[in-house]
């Protein structure tokens, strides 16, 4: 029986389990409940072992019956973990949606910003000729003053 110790401790963490109550080896076939039946310090324990053993078409699946909970535990505690990396991937996707839909906004928005440039400017050109032609025009209203006064004054 002692090979069969060596094959648990590295097989362990391979098998699959059905259901609470069945052990699956790695030929995907329920691996049985056996007994020890050699003298030695193993001898009464149970284990489960590959459906085919002692053939030679063993897969060499080999787990002492009480190690199944510990198993069943990580294997809860796996796919718990599995579970959450699957919300953590959804999120991450969703955030990577939201960040495309920010940049198109945020080129919209630059877009819009640059037109208002462009309308901005051409609005201050629009006041300075406003304000050219305001100056030319007082400067007009003096000059008639000017030369209405010279004449006047003649």
């Amino acid at each position: 029986m002692a090979s069969h110790n060596s094959i648990g401790s590295s097989s362990r963490s391979r098998s699959k389990q059905t259901s609470s109550s069945q052990v699956v080896c790695y030929h995907n076939e329920i691996a049985p409940l056996r007994t020890v039946r050699y003298d030695g310090p193993t001898k009464g324990k149970r284990f489960f072992g590959c459906s085919y053993w002692p053939e030679q078409r063993t897969c060499g699946f080999f787990m002492w019956a009480d190690e199944v909970d510990d198993v069943r535990d990580l294997q809860h505690l796996v796919m718990e973990k599995e579970t959450r990396i699957c919300e953590l991937e959804y999120e991450m996707d969703m955030m990577k949606d939201k960040v495309k839909r920010l940049k198109a906004k945020k080129e919209k928005l630059v877009e819009e910003v640059e037109e208002m440039g462009i309308a901005t400017t051409e609005t201050m050109f629009e006041l300075k000729e406003n304000n050219t032609d305001k100056r030319l025009m007082l400067t007009l209203v003096f000059s008639w003053a000017f030369f209405t006064l010279v004449l006047l004054m003649k």
